[in-house]
């Protein structure tokens, strides 16, 4: 093992200095805004993200949010412009990501594989990378065909591949390969790669370049940024065998939950088979809620991508021994927020805008949240008596509240989530009601649609999100699993 770990690191070295030789513009240093802050949560808005590196061909920014008891969770927001390159760096730490939008191309390489592999990455796509590993990024759509779209990647980055709540994260969860390599001094560097005083001396002079650059302007520039590569382990050979691998695409999964109201996907298996995580996505159409449940085992840290909407959080334990109240949460595109484990929830989205959010949680197979409906609800299973009693009604009330055995954890909530916002602006106004008043205008109930009387939305028929043409064989998202279409980039639920 450990002459596999030191032929790497030769390689490694030598992968490198092939790229610094022929391509003196990958002397890359992140930005130096510092080590990212700490948010306490539960919610942190898009424009609170902490920039790292922004350039005019792509930017990436970073959140670090605690879960409200030992946790805390560091996520990255990757933006790469057409033809733009992020480029190469050495991970600390493993890394899973979803890639929200735009096409690209991901190339990297590991002590478990002394090659270099690819994959080409498409919206709804999610992959894992080892700690160890080089890799780089490439918005390819000139030498793909596709249309100009910036290529967005949500990344997450455990300080463990054991725990994701591991408090220390690494300050910097990947290093430059620049670093790497002039880390060394010039005698040592001479020796390991046999080049000429000059060869290291240019190296050292020239210019630092941001993480994210302009790409090759070649029509194939994937070609001509591996050529040193290819060089070194036999021109691209390698390389097209693993162009066949595919990233797994969150569209393509089934259901745990589906639907008119929305839907929900979890998953575990194919590249995240061999970690701790799991990444879910939550789809839900206009005033509609996710009804209360929970997650035993795991909190969850997720992102909004399409929408807005309230979520009420519990906090339970016995009356005065809890630290922490109920919560509403207002939540809005681009923020990140956290649940912690084992407190219930209620998602509900507003009457004018369906709701959609991706996540990561630790679960090495797929296991159900506990829910207060459907044929597992704990209400079904605890004996009947002992709800009586529990709840101190009748007999009959208890016979009432269990005769509707509905299945539906996604279910229609007309202007659910406008009456939490009012409660809570009553309760701001009161000062009465335990929950704090949120910044200005946090609290506002999205604009309604044009004919909506008292402040709420008249709701379509089918109380579902709008409709579109279904496609005959399922339709779906482009050709990919059925439920889901794209219309005008926001995601769309159709049954």
């Amino acid at each position: 093992m450990k002459m596999k770990a030191n032929v790497f690191s030769l390689c490694l070295l030598l992968f490198v200095a092939c790229n610094f030789i022929y391509f003196p513009h990958v002397t890359t240093a992140l930005s130096g805004a510092g080590p990212v802050p700490v948010s306490d949560g539960p919610t942190l808005k898009k424009d609170e993200r902490w920039p790292l590196v922004s350039t005019e061909f792509g930017e990436v920014s970073a959140v670090k949010i605690r879960d409200g008891s030992n946790g805390s969770y560091y996520l990255q927001f990757i933006t790469l412009n057409p033809r733009a390159l992020f480029l190469p760096v050495y991970l600390h730490s493993e890394m899973v990501f979803y890639v929200d939008s735009g096409n690209g191309t991901l190339s990297w390489m590991n002590v478990e594989k002394d090659k270099v592999q690819q994959v080409l990455l498409h919206k709804g796509d999610i992959f894992r990378l080892t700690s160890e590993t080089v890799f780089y990024i490439e918005n390819n759509v000139q030498s793909s065909g596709y249309l100009f779209e910036n290529l967005q990647i949500y990344a997450i980055f455990p300080g463990s591949e054991v725990d994701l709540q591991i408090e220390p994260q690494v300050a910097g969860v990947y290093t430059p390969v620049h670093d790497l390599v002039l880390g060394f001094d010039d005698q040592v560097l001479q020796s390991t790669l046999s080049v000429p005083p000059e060869v290291i001396q240019e190296l050292r002079g020239a210019e630092r370049q941001p993480l994210i650059v302009e790409g090759q302007p070649e029509a194939n520039s994937t070609y001509v940024g591996l050529w040193g590569i290819r060089g070194l382990f036999g021109r691209s050979k390698h390389i097209e065998a693993e162009n066949k691998m595919k990233a797994y695409n969150i569209f393509r999964e089934d259901r745990d939950v589906d639907t008119c109201f929305g839907w929900s996907a979890t998953v575990t298996q194919d590249v995240l088979k061999h970690t701790y995580f799991a990444v879910f996505m939550v789809n839900l159409t206009k005033g509609s809620m996710m009804g209360p449940h929970w997650d035993p085992n795991t909190a969850q840290i997720a992102v909004a991508l399409q929408g807005q909407m309230i979520i009420q959080v519990l906090c339970p334990g016995l009356a005065g021994e809890s630290r922490c109240k109920n919560s509403r949460l207002k939540v809005e595109e681009g923020d990140v927020f956290v649940v912690p484990r084992s407190q219930p929830m209620a998602q509900m989205s507003f009457n004018n805008d369906s709701f959609v959010f991706v996540g990561f949680k630790l679960g090495t197979k797929k296991e159900n949240a506990q829910y207060l409906t459907g044929k597992n609800s704990i209400l079904q299973r605890l004996d009947r008596s002992v709800l009586q009693k529990s709840f101190n009604v009748k007999n009959m009330t208890i016979d009432g509240l269990l005769s509707v055995k509905t299945e539906n954890i996604i279910s229609e909530c007309v202007s659910c989530a406008e009456e939490e916002v009012a409660k809570e602006q009553e309760e701001a106004a009161g000062g009465g009601g335990g929950v704090p008043p949120e910044e200005e205008g946090a609290s506002e109930v999205p604009p309604q649609e044009e004919g909506g009387g008292s402040g709420v939305p008249p709701r379509k028929e089918g109380g579902g999100s709008k409709m579109l043409p279904w496609k005959e064989g399922g339709g779906g998202w482009g050709s990919m699993g059925g439920g889901v279409m794209e219309e005008g980039g926001k995601y769309v639920h159709v049954h």
